[in-house]
């Protein structure tokens, strides 16, 4: 269950996650049911530096969130939602501990060929939803709603279209790895192509790709030929002057040039630019002033707390819009939101945890599949966290967490000594 939810997350992110009726959603019940499996099967307890870290995040956590409770000024219900990216930490836990017992009945070999196995099987239809929903960005059509939340069934933000995109490519680029095909070959990487071009409407997102896919498969040789069919793509654009317009972002030449300019620092003077330009600047006047308020307030073990709205309190969202569910809360920015709510050294550690788990991924030799396609997911994850609001919601932070919690169990055991069991010959 906990795989086909990941994948689920993967799949239609936003659009998944927010099935239920608040504040319990299918990640709540998700939860409570690998929870309850992993403690029938005898829970353990990761023993790795990095785990034990994650466990004094949340005991902090946990002091903070009982201080504040005392002289609440805010709901329950903001709290809980504030304090989400930590306690979706629980998935890391259970997802190893249920790794370490199919470890113990079937062999860490097992275990890693059954989960390619599914994976490679999965990697075509993924592809397949993905792209669909991704075209609605063209058509931009009023959509049905969850029951309940009332959240649009297939919404799709460009950072959760990016992190579902690096989970598959793995696979991808190992198309023989791909059983039972509901396409060609040789459409898997096409998909996946168009699937990146509309992505490329966001700038956050694209970066999420680019770095996540560096961080899944290192080479300097693909990197060249990924290189090349940018050149050729940006060439296109600029030759044929195409513009396309999907909700109410632009994918041009001119508007590829104006999202770069802002990204270094540029402002353009068209209205395209003007856009990217604005958006970029909201966000880094909004991070300064949160930074401000550290140096002046001392805030390292402490912050404003964990249902604190930040918009309101930093002024970028009028006060009379705080009890708006669907109101701007956070700075889009997962250290400057955690450095804001809980202080500076909860928000370095909690970003510390993920990026070390997957440094200890790097070694020599070949590695599996399931490997790079988790921490280049997880690449994805923070790179899309440090300009969206993404790992505080469910189908950021649930994937980010319980692929944390695989990584930390194929660092913990022996992995057989192949590229992928699952993969016999290496395509593209």
């Amino acid at each position: 269950m906990l795989f086909v939810g990941v994948l689920l997350y993967a799949t239609f992110g936003k659009g998944f996650a927010y099935a239920g009726w608040p504040p319990v959603f299918v990640g709540e019940v998700l939860l409570a049911v690998v929870l309850v499996g992993a403690l029938r099967q005898g829970f353990v307890f990761p023993r790795t530096p990095l785990a034990a870290a994650t466990a004094v995040i949340a005991a902090i956590t946990l002091v903070q969130v009982a201080i504040e409770r005392t002289h609440a000024v805010v709901p329950l219900q903001e709290t809980i939602r504030g304090v989400a990216p930590v306690y979706y930490a629980a998935f890391a836990f259970a997802a190893y501990s249920l790794l370490r017992a199919y470890e113990r009945a079937a062999g860490a070999t097992a275990v890693v060929a059954t989960l390619e196995r599914a994976m490679a099987r999965a990697v075509p239809f993924m592809l397949v939803a993905v792209a669909a929903i991704a075209s609605l960005a063209f058509l931009d059509p009023t959509l049905p709603t969850w029951p309940g939340s009332g959240a649009q069934l297939f919404a799709r933000k460009g950072a959760d279209l990016a992190v579902g995109l690096v989970i598959t490519l793995p696979f991808v680029m190992a198309r023989r790895a791909v059983a039972r095909r509901v396409l060609p070959s040789w459409a898997l990487p096409a998909v996946w192509w168009a699937a990146v071009i509309v992505a490329s409407r966001s700038r956050g997102a694209l970066l999420a790709i680019i770095v996540g896919t560096l961080v899944a498969r290192p080479n300097i040789v693909r990197w060249l030929r990924v290189g090349l069919v940018i050149a050729a793509i940006v060439l296109f654009l600029y030759v044929s002057g195409v513009t396309i317009t999907m909700q109410r972002r632009e994918v041009s030449y001119d508007a590829l040039t104006d999202a770069a300019a802002s990204v270094v620092g540029g402002k353009p003077d068209d209205e395209i630019g003007g856009g990217y330009v604005g958006t970029a600047q909201w966000r880094t006047r909004w991070w300064s002033d949160i930074w401000d308020d550290v140096e002046a307030q001392d805030m390292y073990l402490d912050g404003h707390g964990w249902g604190d709205n930040l918009a309101v309190r930093y002024g970028v969202v009028p006060a009379s819009a705080a009890d708006d569910p669907k109101v701007l809360r956070l700075p889009h920015n997962i250290f400057f939101s955690l450095a804001a709510r809980a202080g500076v050294v909860l928000a370095v550690a909690f970003i510390a945890v993920p990026v070390l788990t997957v440094a200890r991924t790097f070694r020599d030799g070949p590695v599996p599949l399931s490997v790079q396609a988790a921490r280049g997911t997880l690449a994805a994850a923070l790179t899309a966290a440090m300009v969206d609001v993404h790992i505080e919601s469910p189908q950021g932070g649930i994937m980010l967490w319980t692929l944390t919690g695989y990584l930390w169990w194929t660092s913990a055991t022996r992995l057989p000594d192949v590229r992928s069991v699952a993969e016999p010959a290496q395509v593209g």
